[in-house]
């Protein structure tokens, strides 16, 4: 049957980076319309739909596919309306709980750097699967809840502990969180890895980033300018330090495409006192 003689396309489908099924001649089959139909087992994959903002499990069972092979489908459309014909008379079986319908497709051969071969590689029945749909807030979610389990809770230390001076160097620091790495598995399978990024507000328009380093007694400061993180004020009074930690978190679907998720922010603060030094004349 030549494509001209069909009744039209309905979607395209590209199907790259899902489980390879097995070769045609392993999987079971018959065959009606001069089509093969597939009775291969085959794991459906996650994908991520930008603009729905959201995680879908779909796939195609295609047994004609090989390993490393990709293609793209073009699907033709039921005959008329509420009715189903050719392919689409043949039962596809649940995959992992989620019902497919069987189209008769072309299919395009893939090949390096993802263009598609011009020329049909073949015309078959596949079994496509719509999935089911994961909203993206709902992953997030889920990822916030166990980093937000496993992220310390940020903290301010000073140089000099109590009252500091005017024109001394004042040095703050909190302790660097190690960067996080999960795995899970539900409600979508992936990794999140989670970086902690510094800054500080240090009153008076002064700014630092970094988690600073606490002062130790081998590197002065005055030798050793860039090596703390601080400041230095001009004048006297309370100074209101804040330290925020933004924690940058990326989900990484399949082991292959990232998706990046609202940042965990924290914060901690210090008011410290800086004092104006005075000469006292000593005998």
């Amino acid at each position: 049957m030549s494509r001209a003689g069909l009744t039209g396309l309905c979607l395209l489908l590209a199907v790259g980076g899902l489980s390879n099924a097995p070769d045609a001649q392993a999987c079971g089959g018959r065959s009606l319309f001069g089509a093969s139909v597939s009775t291969c087992e085959k794991a459906l994959n996650w994908r991520y739909d930008e603009g729905a903002r959201a995680f879908v499990k779909s796939g195609v069972v295609d047994p004609r596919r090989t390993s490393g092979d990709r293609f793209e489908y073009e699907l033709n459309e039921r005959c008329d309306p509420g009715s189903d014909c050719a392919a689409a008379a043949l039962p596809c079986a649940d995959r992992e709980g989620l019902p497919g319908r069987m189209f008769q497709a072309w299919a395009f051969r893939v090949g390096a750097g993802g263009v598609r071969e011009p020329t049909v590689a073949w015309i078959g029945n596949v079994c496509v699967y719509p999935g089911r749909s994961v909203p993206l807030s709902a992953v997030q979610a889920a990822v916030h809840e166990e980093l937000r389990k496993r992220i310390p809770s940020p903290s301010v230390t000073s140089a000099p502990p109590g009252v500091s001076l005017v024109n001394l160097l004042t040095i703050f620091s909190t302790t660097p969180a190690a960067e996080q790495a999960i795995a899970f598995a539900q409600p979508v399978p992936g990794e999140v890895r989670a970086v902690p990024e510094y800054t500080w507000d240090f009153g008076d328009g002064i700014h630092g980033v970094g988690p600073g380093k606490p002062f130790t007694s081998s590197v002065l400061p005055s030798k050793n300018p860039e090596y703390y993180t601080g400041a230095k004020y001009t004048t006297a009074g309370t100074k209101h330090v804040t330290l925020t930690v933004t924690w940058r978190v990326t989900f990484r679907l399949e082991g292959v495409q990232d998706i990046p998720l609202q940042p965990i922010v924290m914060t901690a603060s210090e008011d410290k006192q800086i004092a104006t030094a005075r000469a006292v004349l000593v005998n």
